[in-house]
């Protein structure tokens, strides 16, 4: 009996085998592609006439084959595949293709196994223009114009191919346009050949290796302006071609940017110590498009905005064009030279270009002060990073729903703010070698966190141990929360350093964690000021300050705030700090304010505390540190405060805080003042304005705008009218004060405007009125046929979203038309999670907007981790208000 069954046992176990085997090779790839075919060469046809529905193509695709198979996977979605076929040698095989999985998982089935191999695959297709990802059109003046955004999924939508980066290999790109359309791609124009029909050909010539996400082109009625040329710069001897690429007419707007380009483009040249890499540079101005830039070798797309200013333009701007194309064009190296092997190494693009560009910014632009930037944005990246849901740095993508979470403040500030600290205790040149030789090893190919990490660590006095720390960084998520003492009861004084991680007020993540932690100690040694590196890994630590001649008169645990962490002094040595304030470096007074905004988050201060500090960050000369803790007294404002009566107080004390820095800058700007001074000035008068409703500020800035809008003349646009700075919070104030004629105004000027800028400033003050009349007009401006780009979606409702009065109409509105503004918004429909959300701050309010929203964000890219985190948001709110809960707003200086 025993005999039998031992036979069907392993029977059983030989079919189960032989089943689990099948359903590995049929199991569909919703990660990366099985490496069974790897292609090395793409030959891409594209017949394109941007007045069609959509275009056809033929994709010409060179591979190797590893192992015979009969199943070959790509990527294609949305495709209607004509035909489908591979060539082995001599002989052509039909292939059957079907899409597979809703990420865009492409299989092509061959009747007979495709044997291991040089192959080559032709598919015919035809495809529909996308919604701002793939290939997709644009008619911002009647005409029609097609370009692309292939990061990080659109090139599937646009043809069939090896949609993830990690297949990186030349291109040879033709497109089939009208004759009288201007077509643009990758690399320098090759011929243009005259086709029946009113049609023509133009080759361009052969990529170097690339993957398929930043494959660009355009066509249409572009207006193409020539740059001055880019000289040669060491090792490079030929000049590059630099041209602008614009809506047609808008041409001329791009003289500022073009000529400020080339001077980017060397100063990155002299830190990589290698060439641009690419044959030419085109500058395209979008004119609509969900992301600020994109790194396209040789052909960058920017939001059209960006490409527009010009030297009188405001600071915003002016600094917005300069950071954004130092960013792109770092990626020329990073992401486009080197490339990451799959997603979850973007930071390696991302957090890289984030650092390197305000790098080039600063040094380019001094009166930026880009350091301070990449400061704030490294504080901002730790508010989502204190979050139970946060994700790390280097985080597993696992299917196509993840990888649009990716594209978030832990990639780029926190990446870029790691990259900042480790360069500080590297050492700067050394940090700078170890990346010219990441960027010499693995030019034209991809590359990983390790391999980076491996070339920095190298260069370091310890390479094992910035080799770990590093990766404490980016395999682990939340910040590090240093609690610190300084104990002189030894010969020398030393820091005591327990690890923890930072946790608001009901957070539900555990405080375990260490990193190894690159710090940088400064303190007073008497009358001098002296400064000690340490890596710290353990949870617990001692650092003895070996200069130290005598106990210190003050310590600040995060020098020059090149740390990605938070401190926490024990009260004798936070009232030192606070004491030395004036005498700290102007970056670590924004972490020392920092720290006690942190502690407020925290729990360890309450309101009244928090409230206390601002009058000594109000007076600091960096603005980034005058307004730190400004948004709290938002939030203490709407959550914290019982009636109008008791606002209206609170107010009032909050004004006294900062109007005599808004008093010394005065409501109109200053010849030759410090750009700073007017960045200030626009966060000052917008808070002054808009929130504490202040009467003499919103006199000045309605009469601004009215005058803006020519409601007191000749019922003209004068965009001049208002300070360029001070604009957007003046037509805001004109708008909310000046009911409907008003708002008929500026509706009448932003139809006849094809000016993004004016544009977007008309739209959010359409949104902000407050009335809910007005609300409904400005939403209905959403769906009217042609009239928005979708890129002004957001500012013309999202004034509503701030307004507590508004928001249930809003979310009403958003419930009504999810489907269709889900569908216009792809692939950033996750963003009205957010939208929706605003100012909720209840169990109730998460647990509803949870069960409503999960099923709605299933399959949405990014969709899942937004829902999570939002829910978080709501819950941590919730439990910072029953903290709080009548607890005393006094303002006291102390």
């Amino acid at each position: 009996m025993r005999r039998p069954r031992r036979h069907a046992l392993a029977l059983a176990l030989s079919l189960a085998a032989i089943g689990a085997v099948e359903a590995a090779e049929t199991a569909v790839p919703t990660g990366p592609l099985p490496r069974t075919v790897v292609p090395t060469l793409v030959q891409l046809e594209l017949k394109i006439d941007p007045k069609q529905a959509g275009f056809s193509g033929v994709t010409r695709i060179q591979a190797d084959i590893a192992e015979a198979t009969d199943t070959v996977w790509m990527h294609g979605r949305g495709l209607k595949i004509a035909k489908a076929s591979a060539t082995v040698g001599k002989r052509t095989i039909p292939l059957t293709a079907s899409e597979a999985d809703p990420s865009g998982v492409l299989r092509l089935v061959s009747a007979t196994p495709l044997p291991a191999g040089k192959a080559s695959f032709d598919i015919a297709f035809e495809a529909p223009y996308g919604q701002l990802q793939g290939a997709y059109k644009v008619s911002p003046d009647g005409r029609a114009y097609v370009m692309t955004q292939m990061e990080p999924l659109g090139a599937r939508t646009a043809f069939p191919g090896f949609d993830e980066p990690s297949f990186k290999q030349p291109w040879d790109i033709t497109l089939i346009v009208p004759q009288d359309a201007t077509a643009v791609a990758n690399t320098l124009e090759g011929t243009a050949t005259p086709l029946a029909g009113g049609w023509k050909k133009v080759t361009f010539a052969r990529t170097p290796a690339l993957p398929s996400y930043l494959v660009a082109f355009a066509v249409g009625p572009w207006e193409i302006v020539d740059g001055p040329a880019i000289a040669p710069n060491g090792p490079r001897t030929a000049p590059i071609r630099l041209r602008g690429v614009a809506a047609a007419g808008q041409g001329s707007k791009m003289k500022y940017t073009l000529a400020n380009t080339p001077a980017i483009v060397t100063a990155l040249e002299d830190y990589f110590g290698s060439p641009y890499p690419f044959d030419k540079l085109d500058n395209l101005a979008a004119p609509d498009f969900w992301a600020g830039a994109m790194e396209n070798p040789g052909l960058i797309a920017y939001r059209d905005s960006l490409m527009f200013p010009d030297e009188t333009s405001a600071v915003g701007r002016r600094q917005s064009f300069w950071g954004t194309s130092a960013h792109e064009l770092a990626h020329q190296w990073f992401g486009d030279l080197v490339t990451m092997k799959w997603w979850d190494d973007l930071w390696l693009n991302e957090g890289f270009a984030t650092w390197m560009g305000n790098k080039i910014h600063g040094q380019l632009q001094p009166q930026a002060h880009t350091d301070r930037g990449l400061l704030e944005g490294a504080i901002g990246a730790m508010g989502a990073d204190s979050l139970a849901s946060t994700r790390r740095i280097h985080e597993a993508i696992r299917d196509y729903r993840d990888i649009e979470s990716a594209f978030d403040g832990i990639t780029y500030q926190k990446g870029g703010a790691t990259l900042a600290m480790f360069e500080r205790y590297i050492g700067e040149d050394k940090f700078r070698d170890g990346i010219r030789n990441y960027l010499s090893t693995h030019a034209r190919g991809n590359a990983t966190s390790a391999d980076l990490i491996a070339a920095l660590a190298a260069q370091s006095d310890d390479p094992e141990g910035v080799s770990k720390a590093f990766f404490s960084f980016i395999d682990q998520p939340g910040v590090p929360y240093l609690a610190v003492d300084v104990d002189c009861s030894g010969k020398v004084p030393a820091l005591s350093i327990t690890q923890q991680r930072y946790r608001p007020i009901g957070s539900t993540a555990g405080a375990d964690g260490s990193w190894g932690v690159p710090m940088t100690i400064r303190y007073a040694d008497g009358t001098t000021v002296r400064e000690q590196k340490a890596l710290v890994h353990d949870r617990q630590a001692r650092v003895e300050l070996t200069q130290a001649t005598r106990c210190p008169t003050w310590v600040m645990p995060n020098g020059y705030g090149a740390g990605y962490y938070r401190f926490a002094l024990v009260p004798k040595w936070q009232a030192a700090l606070n004491t030395a304030f004036a005498s700290l470096d102007e970056r670590e007074q924004r972490m020392a304010a920092d720290s006690i905004v942190a502690a407020y988050g925290a729990g360890s201060l309450k309101p009244a505390d928090l409230l206390a500090a601002l009058p000594r960050f109000a007076s600091a000369e960096v603005r980034q540190t005058a307004t730190a803790g400004m948004g709290a007294t938002g939030w203490m404002s709407e959550y914290l405060v019982a009636d109008h009566k008791a606002r209206d107080a609170f107010h009032a004390k909050v004004a006294a805080i900062y109007r005599p820095r808004l008093d010394a800058l005065g409501l109109a700007p200053k010849a030759g003042e410090p750009d700073d001074d007017a960045l200030l000035r626009s966060s000052l008068v917008q808070l002054f304005a808009i929130r504490l409703k202040d009467a003499k500020v919103r006199a000045e800035l309605g009469r601004l705008g009215r005058q803006v809008l020519g409601l007191d003349g000749d019922g003209q646009l004068h965009a001049d009218a208002a300070p360029r700075d001070l604009r957007d919070t003046a037509l805001v104030v004109a708008l909310q004060e000046g009911g409907v004629p008003a708002f008929d105004a500026a509706e009448k000027h932003f139809r006849a405007s094809q000016d993004a800028v004016t544009r977007s400033e008309l739209l959010s003050a359409m949104g902000a009125t407050g009335a809910p009349a007005l609300d409904e007009r400005a939403r209905a401006l959403v769906f009217e046929q042609g009239l928005l780009r979708r890129n002004e979606i957001f500012p013309v409702i999202g004034g509503q979203a701030a307004n507590p009065a508004g928001r249930a109409a809003l979310r009403g509105w958003i419930d009504s038309h999810f489907a269709d503004l889900e569908a216009r918004l792809a692939p950033a429909g996750a963003a009205l999670v957010g939208m929706y959300a605003a100012g909720m701050c209840s169990e109730a309010e998460a647990a509803e907007l949870e069960a409503k929203f999960s099923p709605r964000m299933a399959n949405v890219e990014g969709g899942p981790r937004e829902i999570e985190q939002t829910v978080e948001g709501i819950r941590l709110c919730a439990a910072q208000v029953q903290a709080r809960k009548g607890l005393p707003l006094d303002i006291a200086r102390r």
